[in-house]
């Protein structure tokens, strides 16, 4: 009986043994994960950490990025308003010198032409950041009512070709043969173009060689023998460059818009060697004459590099400068509608010639036109060849412009 009774105790023992070790393998168990869901928990406290104060300094940098582009935007704007404003007081300025002038016997006249002059010069262009006149126009609202007139115009004068070529002739026309007419060839229009651009770039190393020859040259009579003969060179070339394109343009017969085209660009180009070769003379002569103690040569300073040369091209200029006040960004939107701009004015051109100038010319070399006629045809293209003048106004002056200012960053559209 004692025996059975050591034995029940015994194993009340080894088990009362067996359920506190369970317990405590559960307690520990259970502490582990709880640890292990602390340090997951902390380890994801610190990504958002981190995540937070990645988000937090890329906020800061753009706000600030934002104010600085806010407050630089906010500088021109005043400069620009300061400008417009010293303008219309120098305008009104003059006109009341020229006023006064009138009354004295032009006296004051003169007195404000040689204070526009400084001694007996223009005074020099300033290039600054701001629009062109017409955009700045454009944002007055009557002003730009008179835009959509225009607009309005051009589908009216669209829908009126369609319906006439419809009815009168039983197809569809949409005014597409006077620009294929006026601009065909324009690939033999293109290629004389790439001849002008070429020889217009060989400006550029031979200005570089008459800096180089002139620096090399010691003595002032050789100096001079080499100026003047670099003096006829240029107007021998611009002479005959003129006398290229004029004979080029006759001997391969282009249709009108190609050729007034081209004669456009010879123009331009002509104008803008002048220009180089003028704004770069003097800093060449006195780069050439003095000494220069430094190290770097005086006529790498004398010439301007040639990517300078090269934006002078194509910039909307006829004032060389090494350096123009340059957009930040090209606002693709902006060329984009200047863009559309100009394919429409010339449809609205199109369409003119095609409704208006066309039937009143297209007998003349073909029958007897009497003068009463005659007299009617001209005062009849008055009209329509006033409008076709301020397209093409609008269209080269203003969207062309603004159009290649935008593409190449150039900030003057004034």
């Amino acid at each position: 009986m004692s025996e059975l009774n050591g034995s029940t105790n015994s194993a009340s023992g080894s088990s009362s043994c067996g359920s506190s070790d369970g317990e405590s393998n559960g307690v520990e168990k259970r502490a582990q994960r709880e640890l292990k869901e602390e340090v997951v928990k902390d380890m994801a406290i610190d990504k958002m950490r981190e995540k937070m104060d990645s988000l937090v300094h890329k906020l800061e940098k753009d706000v600030e990025r934002k104010l600085d582009l806010l407050v630089e935007d906010l500088v021109g704007e005043v400069k620009l308003f300061n400008l417009k404003n010293y303008k219309l007081r120098e305008l009104f300025k003059e006109s009341s010198s020229s006023s006064i002038s009138t009354a004295d016997g032009g006296s004051s006249t003169s007195r404000g032409r040689n204070r526009s002059r400084t001694g007996g010069k223009l005074p020099d262009k300033e290039f600054v950041a701001r629009n062109s006149l017409l955009t700045d126009l454009f944002e007055v609202k009557h002003i730009k009512t008179i835009y959509h007139i225009f607009v309005v115009i051009l589908i009216i004068m669209f829908l009126n070709t369609v319906v006439h070529d419809f009815v009168d002739r039983g197809r569809i026309n949409l005014g597409f043969r006077p620009i294929v007419a006026g601009f065909g060839k324009f690939h033999i229009a293109l290629l004389l173009w790439s001849c002008m651009q070429i020889a217009t770039l060989c400006v550029y190393p031979s200005f570089c060689l008459w800096v180089f020859v002139r620096k090399d040259c010691k003595k002032n009579e050789s100096r001079k023998v080499w100026d003047i003969s670099s003096i006829f060179g240029l107007l021998f070339y611009q002479c005959t460059f003129v006398a290229f394109v004029i004979k080029a343009v006759l001997w391969l017969d282009l249709p009108p818009a190609s050729s007034v085209a081209v004669l456009m660009e010879m123009t331009r180009f002509v104008m803008k060697v002048h220009a180089f070769v003028r704004s770069n003379i003097p800093r060449a002569l006195e780069k050439t004459t003095k000494t220069s103690s430094e190290d770097k040569p005086a006529h790498a300073v004398a010439v301007p590099s040639f990517s300078k040369f090269i934006y002078f091209l194509f910039a909307p200029t006829l004032v060389y400068r090494d350096e123009y006040p340059r957009t930040k960004r090209i606002r693709w939107s902006i060329v984009f509608r200047h863009v559309l701009e100009v394919i429409g004015v010339i449809f609205y051109i199109s369409f003119i010639f095609e409704r208006f100038l066309t039937p009143l010319f297209d007998r003349f070399g073909h029958a007897e036109i009497s003068s009463g006629k005659f007299v009617l045809s001209l005062f009849g293209s008055v009209m329509p060849g006033s409008l076709s003048f301020l397209c093409g106004f609008y269209c080269l002056l203003h969207a062309w412009m603004n159009a290649s200012s935008e593409l190449l960053r150039f900030a003057d559209r004034l």
